[in-house]
């Protein structure tokens, strides 16, 4: 197999991580009785394990400077909102849950201003 044909088959495989820890989150949730806290866990999971395992790329015609890695750092911290969240669903009292939300819509939205305000 090629070099872009394993490049291509590594980044392919890392986005199946995410519908697999949802089935595999499902899965368990559901012999836990915890349906959906499982699968916020799962998911979570899935976008942890999908952030760890990407590769570097590099452009093309230049393989000592790889290209920025900001991409990485978003589904690495979503998921760990969704590991918090499932959690908070079985742990948390139902009072808390608007505040975790409000919050986090908030985080995104600072995070997208500060990234719009960085490229300019």
């Amino acid at each position: 197999m090629t070099e872009e044909g394993k490049e291509y088959q590594s980044r392919h495989h890392s986005g199946l991580l995410i519908p697999a820890g949802l089935f595999i989150g499902l899965g368990v949730g559901l012999l836990a009785g915890y349906a959906a806290p499982g699968l916020m866990i799962g998911l979570g999971l899935g976008f942890v394990g999908s952030a760890a395992l990407k590769h570097e790329v590099y452009p093309a015609g230049d393989a000592a400077q790889p290209m920025r890695r900001g991409s990485r750092w978003m589904p690495a911290l979503l998921g760990i909102f969704f590991i918090i969240l499932g959690i908070s669903m079985v742990w948390a009292p139902q009072n808390f849950w608007p505040y975790i939300g409000a919050g986090f819509l908030i985080l995104v939205g600072i995070w997208f201003v500060a990234r719009s305000f960085g490229k300019a």
